[in-house]
């Protein structure tokens, strides 16, 4: 049997002992990565001296891009699956994580085992993600749509140990390359939160489903394991962010989703914003939604030709 050939792609910025991990993690693991292409965003923090100084350089698997500038996550990821799309024939298969995601030792595995249970078309398999404590992260969204019966069928691979998935995050996904050819890349200008949603729903609508595996398990060492809540949020420098969050939903909502979702989502960064006010630093939350929503009114029809573009040069 043909063995199936994986490039692991690791995006990070200035988290150099999460980052040493992941790196262990990867190495350790039952089935080890052909490689590990690292994008270091231009990192300050010293991560190139400490991978030197730990012996990583020196491990052949182990291929470093350093950025000249910070490219957010989306950036991140766009760059390293450019790399490998460029080398297709090399690879069967991109395995794409942040820095602080810790694979279980047969978490790869896992993946691949499903693969070949599966024997079905797939643009991409998703582990399961677990926070420290154990508490579940980054869970993906079941793909409720009816099958030709009427009925939801979400459940016919359980005696694979998977469900399929309509979505999923940049944690622990096995992508066909196969898939990244034909589609494209991720976009690039949304910097942060939102770009794996769009690129996975874009993966699964013009190259086929995709499904997440109760047989690969990893550990998002995230500093806040809750789900994303701007309300909640007293970081200053995260909530100059969130305009992002914004403005990337509603235009994967408008591409994806159609109007219902859209004014759905909408309405509610308006009551959001609302909620907002009596929290701290409550003015700056209030402008950052209005700023994103602003945003997507100006820059949808950017995003949709990037989109539609990268689905045309991929033909």
């Amino acid at each position: 049997m043909k063995k199936d050939r994986v490039c692991a792609v690791v995006v990070t910025y200035n988290r150099k002992e999460l980052l040493g991990e992941c790196l262990t993690a990867l190495l350790n693991q039952t089935v080890v990565p052909d490689k590990i292409i690292l994008i270091n965003n231009a990192s300050t923090d010293g991560t190139l001296e400490y991978l030197d100084e730990k012996g990583f350089c020196a491990r052949p698997e182990l291929e470093i891009i350093t950025e000249e500038e910070n490219l957010g996550g989306a950036g991140g990821f766009y760059e390293g699956l450019r790399h490998i799309r460029a080398r297709r024939a090399e690879f069967d298969w991109a395995w794409v994580m942040d820095d602080d995601t810790i694979p279980q030792p047969d978490a790869l595995e896992g993946l691949v085992r499903t693969w070949h249970r599966l024997r079905r078309k797939v643009s991409f398999l998703a582990s399961c993600v677990y926070g420290p404590e154990g508490e579940s992260m980054n869970v993906p969204e079941i793909d409720m749509k009816p099958s030709p019966n009427g009925y939801r069928d979400w459940y016919t691979s359980l005696d694979n140990s998977c469900v399929r998935i309509s979505n999923a995050t940049f944690v622990s996904l096995l992508i066909r390359v196969n898939a990244i050819a034909r589609c494209g890349l991720p976009c690039k200008d949304y910097f942060i939160w939102g770009d794996d949603t769009e690129y996975t729903s874009r993966l699964i609508k013009y190259y086929g489903p995709a499904y997440l595996t109760g047989s690969s398990k990893v550990i998002h060492k995230r500093v806040n394991a809750s789900a994303l809540s701007l309300r909640r949020e007293n970081d200053t420098g995260r909530i100059r962010m969130f305009h992002y969050f914004y403005r990337n939903n509603l235009i994967n909502r408008e591409l994806y989703q159609g109007p219902r979702s859209l004014l759905h989502f909408l309405l509610g960064a308006v009551r959001e914003s609302v909620r907002c006010l009596p929290t701290k630093n409550g003015i700056e939350k209030f402008k950052v939604v209005y700023r994103g929503i602003g945003e997507y009114a100006q820059e949808r029809k950017k995003f949709r030709h990037y989109i539609n573009g990268q689905l045309h040069r991929s033909r």
